[in-house]
């Protein structure tokens, strides 16, 4: 069973030029009803498909409930209801898209670094400022992969045993900051980094597994199987469920700290009586020198291949987490 993308939105705020932070801004009710709207338009749309339709009346359904706690109370000259987070001074609206919204990032991003660097050298610093930061985004592209499964094995029996290739593509933005002195009147030559990315599609490439209904006999053995046949994604990751992205980078010293956070999926039988969880992939953090992330940045991509079963709890023996980025491709 397939599902269609899934959008993970991170929410940012410009602190001098750029800082990203971990949390959404929430929607306007306005544009809560522009969504009610969209989604109804899908669901009575003859070209969408029957899966397409119950995707769409499923987020109905949250949009609704969520609109009816934030928005109800704003109706009949009541006072408004305050926002649950606090919105960024800069625009928050989301595009349609991840590619969309990550190229509307970027130029934001690279407009002010443009008009940082038009302005004459005796502007670009009050009295007393020392160094500047000044962000460029780069536009990359990528995907993950997980390959692993799990076995749970109650009373010396095999009760469920799954295999799995997960698969997610992702495009996002390398942030270079370069810091200026204003003394000087040039730039350091020191760089940081970080990286934004949004999930763009997530796909199960392939699955096998079955989970037992019914044990009998001492010691235990299962006598019925169900087989593992539907997958989904799990709750809350798709958007706006989930505010992290796939994969996300920061200078730290002489290093470049990386992570990746894998997609969970709830695998099941159109028969009923079991389900499991892909928890594989969580954990991947990966150190790397300076050097060798500017080495990524001049070839323009980079691939990390790890066995993570020794450092994921939900991994089974032998699991492996590729990662793949295309710096500067175009979006």
């Amino acid at each position: 069973m397939q599902r269609l993308c899934r959008l993970s939105l991170w929410s940012f705020v410009l602190v001098c030029w750029f800082a990203p932070v971990a949390v959404a801004a929430p929607f306007t009710c306005e544009e809560l009803q522009e969504r009610i709207a969209t989604f109804k338009a899908t669901i009575k749309k003859k070209t969408a498909s029957a899966e397409q339709k119950a995707e769409a009346q499923e987020q109905l359904d949250r949009t609704v409930k969520y609109y009816d706690s934030r928005c109800a109370k704003q109706k009949g000259g009541a006072a408004p209801m305050k926002p649950a987070l606090l919105k960024p001074s800069v625009q928050t609206s989301q595009a349609a898209f991840p590619e969309e919204e990550m190229a509307r990032r970027r130029e934001a991003i690279n407009a002010q670094s443009q008009q940082f660097d038009a302005k004459p050298k005796a502007q670009r610093a009050t009295p007393g400022e020392r160094e500047i930061a000044v962000p460029r985004a780069i536009p990359l592209t990528g995907s993950i992969q997980v390959e692993s499964g799990t076995n749970a094995t109650p009373y010396a029996a095999i009760k469920q045993e799954l295999t799995y290739t997960i698969r997610e593509s992702f495009v996002g933005n390398l942030i270079v900051t370069r810091y200026y002195d204003p003394a000087a009147g040039r730039y350091t030559g020191r760089e940081d980094y970080a990286i934004q990315t949004l999930s763009t599609e997530i796909d199960v490439v392939k699955h096998s597994g079955r989970g037992c209904v019914q044990f009998a006999g001492s010691p235990a053995a299962c006598k019925q199987w169900h087989p593992m046949d539907i997958w989904e994604l799990a709750e809350g990751e798709e958007y706006p469920g989930r505010n992290s992205g796939v994969v996300s980078a920061v200078s730290d010293g002489p290093f470049v700290n990386v992570r990746v956070d894998a997609p969970n999926i709830l695998f099941s039988s159109s028969k009923g009586g079991i389900t499991m969880k892909s928890d594989c992939g969580d954990l991947l953090r990966e150190t790397v020198k300076r050097d060798e992330f500017k080495e990524w940045m001049r070839r323009g991509t980079a691939r990390i291949k790890r066995e993570v079963s020794k450092t994921s709890p939900g991994c089974r023996p032998g699991s492996t987490l590729t990662l793949e980025m295309q710096f500067g491709a175009k979006q």
